[in-house]
């Protein structure tokens, strides 16, 4: 495992009390939850299962029976685009943005040949949804609207509560893939105007494995699964009670303090990294992005070549340009944003959590900044003269005393 962890918005640690929360309900009180009618474990272990239930649903301002657990945010995606569509008379109209989570975009292309029409709407310089092509794109009769929380990749809080308007005018139902934001950044299903909403406990120092999709009352699904009558016959299985009790342990734990010093330790690194590293352009909004995700491009120096040199000095980071595809292929949401293919291919998303330290960001970008020059002296797109920087050293911010950003050695 890396000495430094900056792949947070991939997946994250579990925090330790999560798994204190999940152990007796692996190896001691393990009975699988039933109705009314089943022996005592299985109603102790129901009633744990709605205990958890509940509490994901207050996190969002929903009720309980408007959660059905799922086993995270892929399938929660799924049992919303296709569970909702299953329903609706075709050729069905669907909206979603060029930025879209995989699970989202490759869900609607697979459902075109089913009948479904698919609207893309484009994105501005910072990954913002355009409003003006969403609310053209949304004409009567279209059946679905998409669009995510949190972009994955550069971190940039979309406009739901504006976007949720334009739907509710237009009778409109709305979906938001929520798994980045979630806990990070204000989600609340009522102000919103949302409809259905996907969520994942992994991303919040939960467990792998588990995840929710909100549905509002009243709107109908079809199962996507088949099986049993589990989770309101919407997704058949026994239920994952120990990971739905991590989840919303995980949730609980959240604190505003602590995404406020996770916020405080991307912008000291990306204000170290604009002042001592030249030729670096910021992807997305560092006022309108998400406190745990910042996204940068290197000129001239392929992203995969910057990540696997700092893999080598154990810290662990995401290009944009790789993790996505099977294939070395530029970002395709840096490429909506109107990035060049060049910049695209040199994109590095670093992405904090609350167990993050300032001495991991001060050594992350002593080793940066290493790493970049001795790329740029290799590559013969550098320039002779690089631009004049100042050589400042960042201050450090003061240190949030939060529980979830411990000393290393401690």
């Amino acid at each position: 495992m890396n000495d430094i962890y900056l792949d947070n918005a991939t997946t994250t640690q579990m925090d330790p009390w999560v798994l204190e929360e999940m152990k007796p309900l692996l190896v001691e009180e393990y009975a699988a939850p039933s109705g009314h009618f089943g022996h005592q474990a299985s109603l102790e272990s129901k009633d744990r299962l709605e205990r958890a239930r509940a509490a994901i649903a207050e996190s969002i301002n929903a009720e309980p029976g408007e959660i059905i657990l799922t086993s995270g945010g892929t399938e929660s995606n799924n049992l919303a685009l296709q569970g909702y569509l299953k329903n609706h008379k075709k050729p069905a109209r669907v909206v979603t943005s060029a930025v879209e989570h995989e699970s989202v975009l490759n869900t609607l292309r697979n459902l075109v040949k089913d009948g479904v029409e698919l609207v893309i709407a484009g994105v501005d310089k910072d990954g913002r949804v355009k409003l003006d092509e969403l609310d053209k794109a949304l004409v009567p009769g279209t059946a679905l609207c998409s669009v995510q929380h949190v972009n994955h990749e550069v971190g940039v809080i979309q406009p739901l509560e504006e976007i949720g308007k334009l739907c509710k005018e237009r009778g409109v139902i709305l979906h938001s893939d929520a798994v980045q934001g979630w806990g990070k950044v204000p989600l609340n299903v009522k102000d919103m105007n949302l409809s259905l909403v996907s969520l994942s406990g992994h991303k919040i120092h939960g467990p792998k494995g588990i995840g929710a999709l909100y549905r509002r009352k009243g709107i109908k699904l079809s199962p996507v699964l088949f099986g049993g009558y589990n989770e309101f016959e919407l997704r058949p299985g026994i239920e994952n009670v120990a990971g739905a009790a991590g989840m919303a342990k995980a949730i609980s734990m959240i604190k505003p303090e602590q995404v406020a010093y996770i916020d405080s330790l991307r912008r000291r690194l990306w204000q170290g990294i604009e002042e001592e590293i030249p030729w670096v352009h910021l992807n997305g909004s560092l006022e309108q992005g998400a406190p745990h995700i910042l996204n940068v491009t290197f000129d001239f120096i392929e992203g995969e070549s910057i990540l696997l040199h700092l893999d080598m000095r154990g810290i662990a980071v995401a290009t944009g340009s790789a993790c996505f595809s099977k294939a070395l292929e530029a970002s395709y949401i840096l490429l909506a944003m109107g990035r060049p293919h060049e910049q695209a291919h040199g994109s590095m998303r670093f992405s904090f959590s609350r167990f993050n330290t300032q001495d991991e960001i001060t050594k992350t970008l002593k080793e940066l900044k290493e790493v970049v020059s001795d790329l740029r002296k290799l590559s013969p797109l550098t320039p002779v003269t690089p631009p004049v920087t100042p050589s400042v050293t960042p201050e450090t911010p003061e240190t949030l005393e939060t529980p979830g950003a411990p000393d290393k050695e401690a």
